[in-house]
């Protein structure tokens, strides 16, 4: 932790509050803003790094400065996260909006419990002040730490650094709103390629499924308070698997065998990155798909590719599914001769001389 030990770095400064609330007004616009806002945040406040973590998790959705990386690994996969003593704080930085150490250990703690010498004494680090905030009943932390030269956050600073709770929390709120449009936004492309998709959280609840997911659910499938669950033991096994705080998806797929139907083949999806939401916590894209269906385009699709018309799209489409063209055109409610009058219309346009050839056409803009 080289960098740590010093005691030239400054305390508050002056702008702190004003530059916060810049800061944070491009985080709710660009989520992937929010680790440069903490790095500042821990420049800004005179401390050695900082961390935002919901206080009721693991590390799967916390944040950290680059100079508090190795002490955040240690801190989660140690299992100190576990029995922090700073989580005695947690009353006061629900009323107060900030807590410090002294709030809630004395000095003779700090000197003999393993929290302070065997974790933060080994990385050079002290003192804490954390800022709670509340997103959606769920409580928060900017976690600032410095080390033991850089001494504690003194009462004034307090007092300052509490001003920063109300900003954060509504900048919580409006992060989450627009993760949770971006999920939904996620699901209705989904939507229109006909592909079934629902996102889980990181405790495996369904935040969000589109209407092609809908239209799978039935007795062997279902949705049981927040959560998908299978009639199938196996399935329902791996399903269950899914919301186990873990960092990565246990599994690629899961088959789930239905009585009176195909099986539904569920592809298990992490996301990353911005798609993942820091507030809203998506962390999983289950994409599903009817074992033994012929993929088929949206007509859409279909128009764009070939400049089809939306009539000799769905025709394509149709005739790709499997079905004949007797069949197609008695559900469509059009004439046999229309029918014909189509098909040759889209081997024109597609360059297919047989129907076998413009389903293997269509399936390869499926996939």
């Amino acid at each position: 932790m080289s960098g740590l030990e010093r005691d030239d770095v400054p305390r508050l400064r002056d702008d702190l509050e004003t530059k916060f609330q810049e800061d944070l007004e491009d985080a709710v616009l660009d989520a992937s803003r929010w680790p440069d806002l903490i790095e500042r945040a821990a420049r800004s406040s005179g401390s050695a790094g900082a961390l935002l973590l919901r206080t009721d998790r693991t590390g799967l959705d916390a944040l950290c400065t680059q100079s508090l990386a190795e002490p955040a690994r240690r801190y989660f996969e140690e299992g100190w996260h576990r029995e922090d003593h700073r989580l005695r704080g947690l009353p006061t930085l629900r009323t107060r909006g900030v807590t410090v150490d002294l709030d809630f250990t004395s000095p003779d703690e700090i000197a003999r419990l393993p929290y302070y010498q065997d974790l933060l004494g080994s990385c050079g680090l002290r003192w804490f002040a954390g800022v709670g905030f509340e997103v959606k009943g769920r409580l928060w932390c900017l976690s600032l730490q410095r080390t033991v030269a850089q001494g504690p956050y003194e009462a004034h600073e307090q007092q300052r650094l509490a001003t920063l709770s109300p900003l954060l929390r509504r900048a919580g709120l409006l992060t989450l709103m627009v993760e949770k449009a971006r999920l939904a936004g996620l699901n209705q492309a989904f939507d229109v390629i006909e592909r079934a998709a629902l996102v889980l959280d990181s405790e495996g609840k369904v935040l969000c499924w589109n209407a092609a997911f809908t239209a799978l659910l039935g007795p062997d499938l279902k949705l049981v308070s927040g959560r998908l669950v299978a009639e199938d033991p196996e399935a329902a096994r791996q399903l269950e698997a899914l919301t186990r705080p873990c960092g990565r998806a246990p599994i690629s797929a899961v088959v789930v065998a239905r009585r009176d139907a195909e099986p539904v083949v569920v592809h298990v999806v992490p996301l990353v990155g911005p798609s993942r939401g820091l507030f809203a916590g998506g962390r999983t894209l289950l994409l599903c798909r009817v074992a033994g269906a012929t993929p088929v385009p949206a007509t859409s699709v279909l128009q764009a590719a070939y400049r089809l018309t939306p009539a000799e799209a769905r025709l394509a489409q149709a005739l790709s599914g499997g079905e004949s063209l007797a069949e197609a055109a008695s559900r469509f409610a059009i004439a046999a001769a229309t029918a014909r009058s189509q098909l040759k219309a889209i081997f024109a346009k597609t360059g297919a001389t047989r129907q076998a050839d413009l389903v293997r056409l269509v399936a390869g803009l499926a996939r």
